[in-house]
């Protein structure tokens, strides 16, 4: 199973909001400008109910929507770029954790890489564990191309109840944080495979 993780539908509307926005903003710039207040005021309150009704759904569907486990072979998808966990081992002689991840590049048209990928072992409790070296996903890859590349974590031996997730996001503020059902979104639960050690 592939699990898309920039949903089509969230992408266009929020850029039809956008556009409703910026339209409903300037025409109330233009009326303050004719010394119409009373209209200003009226597409200001419109445009203010506009961004309050998406914002609630922004909000309502990140709420509604849990963490998503995914399965061993299933693939995470930010658009083209995708990651598959193959497997996870514990090094006996290290005692860290190995994950196993197959990176693809599904896109027809240009070589890429996620300079924005990140992966982390989220624990029960929601704290999470970086692995050691953090640019083995960010692998350049031609179309139809795969790497596989192992990640290193110091986590703890016990893996009960803690997943492995992998992110396309730079931690702050930008365009996935706006999108309605996208991982970005306030609230919205992580896709992630659970670990089970071999």
């Amino acid at each position: 199973m592939t699990v898309q993780v920039v949903p089509l539908v969230g992408d266009l509307l929020v850029l039809l909001t956008a556009a409703i926005v910026l339209v409903l903003f300037t025409m109330a710039i233009v009326q303050l400008a004719r010394r119409r207040t009373p209209a200003a005021l009226r597409l200001g309150g419109v445009l203010g109910g506009v961004v309050v009704l998406y914002g609630a759904a922004l909000v309502g569907v990140g709420l509604a929507n849990g963490p998503r486990q995914l399965k061993a072979g299933d693939s995470k998808c930010f658009d083209d770029w995708c990651a598959t966990m193959v497997g996870a081992r514990q090094d006996v002689a290290t005692g860290r954790l190995l994950v196993g991840v197959r990176l693809e590049n599904r896109g027809r048209g240009k070589a890429m890489r996620a300079d924005l990928a990140r992966a982390y072992v989220e624990g029960p409790g929601g704290g999470s564990v970086a692995p050691q070296d953090a640019h083995e996903l960010q692998v350049f890859l031609r179309p139809g191309e795969h790497a596989d590349v192992e990640l290193v974590f110091d986590a703890a031996p016990d893996t009960s109840g803690r997943r492995f997730v992998v992110v396309e996001d730079a931690e702050t503020v930008g365009p996935g944080t706006f999108t309605i059902g996208g991982e970005g979104s306030p609230f919205h639960g992580k896709a992630g495979w659970p670990l089970v050690t071999s």
